[in-house]
């Protein structure tokens, strides 16, 4: 049953993990050499209206763009993904966000694991174009996203062999709500 287990969790992080993942190993050019990346702040700021000691899930909703905290929230997934490190991530996202808590507990198993993910240049993940929806509130937004996934290797666990990973675009729906006062993203539509 353990084997099973493991085999419907490793399965789980692929699906999961769709964007990093999905065109393993398409591509017949050498990639390119990885590049170290410097790890993302958690309290950098993502524009003008973002202290520098303040991440926009910290700032009323009334002063974060809804576009503003996506990009925050891409800014936590692109550290996630680097380090396995999904505090800000999950901070971000609203309790019943399944899609957001997949994709944490992916990062975190990989890295808890022994695993590691790197990209070949650049972000893992680029936002190439944001869009506000119409019907957009003072509670409640949706906003598309274009993102550029760049290409790179994952190792799931210690001693597992690097599974090479496409650049693919991709668009996203993200989903946000006023919690607490503070925007969060509901649910995304990948």
């Amino acid at each position: 049953m353990d084997g099973l287990m493991g085999f419907m969790r490793r399965v789980a992080v692929v699906v999961a993990c769709v964007p990093v993942l999905v065109l393993a190993g398409c591509g017949d050019d050498e990639p390119a050499e990885p590049v170290e990346l410097p790890s993302l702040s958690p309290s950098a700021p993502v524009s003008p209206s973002a202290s520098e000691s303040v991440g926009v899930e910290e700032l009323p909703a009334s002063e974060v763009e809804p576009e503003e905290f996506v990009r925050a929230w891409v800014e936590a997934y692109n550290a996630a993904t680097l380090n396995g490190d999904t505090t800000r991530m999950r901070a971000m996202s609203a309790e019943g966000c399944v899609t957001c808590a997949s994709l944490a507990e992916s990062y975190f198993e990989i890295y808890d694991a022994g695993g590691s993910i790197t990209v070949n240049a650049g972000e893992p993940v680029e936002v190439s174009e944001l869009h506000l929806e119409p019907g957009t509130t003072e509670l409640e937004a949706q906003v598309s996203a274009g993102l550029h996934f760049n290409s790179g290797k994952t190792v799931e666990s210690a001693g597992a062999e690097p599974v090479a990973f496409q650049e693919s675009d991709l668009a996203w729906d993200f989903y946000l709500a006023v919690v607490d006062g503070h925007w969060r993203i509901t649910d995304i539509g990948i």
